[in-house]
């Protein structure tokens, strides 16, 4: 990975981590289904994509709605992957998926009984959820929180609490701080391997200016250069799953699925039949491994929803300062 486009990576992963207040741990207990051969993983990238023109400019960045079924009981289950700033219009196509399925679990780091006000609330006075914030502002875009009516009857939390993500934390001697920095140390690795690789294989630097390295100056003032980007790297093979790290990919993303397979089995067993799980992109192939591992499911299907459109012709200058951006960029160079 390009260094820049590494450090937005970093801005975005450590965003998430704060606005959700935000190895393994043994799996849920499985239905009594016989265990499927094992499978290649799959990777963050089988559930978003960056779709281009004949010409092979980008078009969008889609994320998948993956359909994962039963026949023997009539169980569906779709894995449904999220953005959590996006266009407005792609929530509002969430909305009305959600409102075909029997449950919708949703991921919100939260005390038990949280609910999500209309319109997400009050501006947080968490720095990192600030510069998220701000992030959203420069590229134009929309908030999951703000978009998405967690208020409908049939959504449930499926997701831990700050006390258990500090409990875990505290077991195995993490801290925000030491979580951060293994993630900054992972990204550093996977960049000198990728540099190492491309001079072992004697590439040539490229004239696109997407794909050489691109000053922060540039990037911040010019955010659609910037989303390209990062829609390029977020649909790139494995970036995310690299840029997260062992440490953070473990409390964010398995800590955090086993509590959501707790929820779906919970929901099997009170009769539910088409539910639907609305996690994170990242989330999504360690959550089908065990609905095919453990639950019984094949997948089915593949549809997909454009989450941003990369089709703007002007190349707007940056509107405002992103002052706590640029501060973490400066510190993390």
């Amino acid at each position: 990975m390009r260094k820049s486009s590494s450090l937005l990576l970093l801005i975005l992963l450590s965003s998430r981590f704060a606005s959700a207040q935000e190895q393994a741990q043994p799996a849920v207990q499985p239905p009594d289904k016989p265990a499927k051969a094992a499978q290649q993983m799959s990777k963050t990238s089988d559930f978003m994509r960056l779709s281009q023109s004949e010409a092979g400019e980008p078009k969008s960045l889609d994320t998948a709605v993956a359909v994962y079924s039963d026949a023997a009981n009539g169980v569906q289950v779709d894995l449904i992957a999220a953005v959590h700033i996006a266009d407005a219009a792609y929530y509002q196509q969430l909305n009305q998926l959600f409102d075909q399925y029997d449950v919708l679990l949703y991921e919100l780091v939260a005390p038990e009984g949280t609910v999500v006000a209309p319109g997400g609330g009050g501006r947080s006075a968490n720095p990192i959820s600030m510069m998220q914030d701000g992030m959203k502002n420069f590229l134009r875009l929309q908030s999951q929180l703000e978009k998405i009516d967690y208020n409908k009857p049939h959504f449930v939390r499926a997701d831990m609490t700050p006390e258990q993500m500090a409990h875990k934390m505290q077991e195995r001697g993490e801290s925000v701080l030491t979580l951060v920095l293994s993630t900054v140390l992972e990204s550093l690795r996977q960049q000198n391997l990728a540099t190492g690789n491309e001079a072992a294989q004697g590439d040539a630097v490229t004239n696109d200016p997407l794909e050489n390295p691109l000053s922060l100056v540039e990037l911040l003032s010019n955010p659609q250069k910037a989303k390209i980007m990062l829609a390029k790297q977020f649909s790139s093979a494995g970036a995310l799953d690299q840029a997260m790290g062992g440490s953070l990919n473990q409390l964010l993303v398995v800590d955090r699925n086993a509590e959501a397979l707790r929820g779906l089995k919970k929901q099997i067993d009170m009769g539910r039949r088409k539910i639907g799980i609305f996690y994170g992109a990242a989330h999504l192939p360690d959550l089908e491994q065990h609905l095919l591992q453990d639950f019984g499911l094949t997948r089915q299907e593949t549809r997909w929803l454009k989450a941003w459109d990369l089709t703007a012709s002007e190349s707007r200058q940056a509107d405002e300062p992103l002052p706590l951006l640029l501060q973490l960029l400066r510190e993390l160079e």
